[in-house]
C-alpha cells in the first residue's frame, strides 16, 4: 500500500507541473505580443511658414500637424519638442511650390517630413519615435 500511495503522489506531483507549466505559458505570450497602443500628439501652435516660389511674392504655407507614435514612446517627442518643432520649420521652409501643390505632392510631404522629424530625433536620443506625420489642415498661398 505504501508503494501505490508514492506513485499516486508522484503522478500528482506531474499533474501539478504540467498544469502549473500549462498556466504560466501563455502570461509569457501576451508579455511578447503586447499590442502597440497608439498616441496622437498635436503641434501647438500651428505652423505659418514661407516656402521656396518664383516671383516676387512670398508664399506661405500653413498646416496644423498631429504626430502618431506609440504611448512607451510619447515621452521621448514631449521632451524634445523645440527639436521637432525645429525640424519641421525648416523642412517646410525648404519645399518647393511643386512639392506642395496636389494630393500626390502633399502625401509625399508627409512622409518626408516623417523622415526630417525621425533623423533629427535619432542624432538627439538615438531612437526615431515618430511613425506617421498627420496634416490636420494643409494650406498655401
Amino acid at each position: 500500500m505504501k508503494h501505490i500511495t508514492q506513485l499516486g503522489k508522484q503522478r500528482l506531483l506531474i499533474v501539478l507541473t504540467c498544469l502549473m507549466a500549462f498556466l504560466a505559458h501563455p502570461a509569457f505570450a501576451e508579455d511578447e505580443a503586447a499590442p502597440v497602443v497608439p498616441s496622437y500628439i498635436e503641434l501647438t501652435p500651428d505652423f505659418i511658414v514661407n516656402y521656396n516660389a518664383s516671383g516676387p511674392r512670398l508664399h506661405y504655407i500653413k498646416t496644423k500637424i498631429s504626430l502618431r507614435t506609440d504611448s512607451a514612446r510619447e515621452g521621448i517627442i514631449l521632451a524634445n519638442m523645440p527639436l521637432i518643432r525645429d525640424a519641421v520649420v525648416m523642412f517646410l521652409s525648404a519645399r518647393t511650390q511643386e512639392q506642395v501643390t496636389g494630393a500626390i505632392a502633399r502625401e509625399q510631404t508627409r512622409e518626408e517630413a516623417k523622415v526630417a522629424i525621425n533623423s533629427a530625433l535619432k542624432e538627439e536620443t538615438g531612437t526615431e519615435p515618430v511613425m506617421d506625420v498627420l496634416f490636420a489642415s494643409f494650406v498655401t498661398q
